[in-house]
């Protein structure tokens, strides 16, 4: 795997990961429940029957303060996603480095030699 392949495949399970991430909010004890993806795309939605019943303004004023709190819940969970993944990029990178061999000078040194003079 060349090193654009090896790329490609991190953005790949970097992007998987932040997908499965979800905020959720709820208010009034569950009547209204908004569920976020890290994108602030809605995943779920749950309106209880009770509160169909209440005043439409309010209502949707509700559903958007539990999408707001959703998304930013969302949102703060990809960070820390992300910040894992890149800890766990950094942590591979230093046993790769370690694990590699101290090259050998392709020529030797050479050592400073004292010169004196006698007198």
């Amino acid at each position: 795997m060349d090193d654009g392949e090896l790329l490609a495949e991190k953005i790949k399970l970097a992007d998987e990961a932040i997908l499965r991430v979800r905020g959720r909010a709820q208010a009034s004890e569950g009547l209204v429940v908004v569920e976020s993806d890290a994108y602030g795309a809605i995943t779920d939605l749950r309106i209880s029957p009770y509160a169909m019943s209440a005043d439409a303004e309010r209502l949707a004023g509700v559903i958007v303060q539990c999408h707001r709190t959703a998304r930013q819940r969302a949102e703060a969970e990809a960070g820390r996603v992300h910040t894992q993944l890149e800890e766990n990029e950094r942590r591979a990178t230093a046993l790769v480095t370690a694990a590699r061999p101290t090259p050998e000078p392709e020529w030797e040194e050479p050592v400073p030699h004292r010169i004196t003079f006698g007198i």
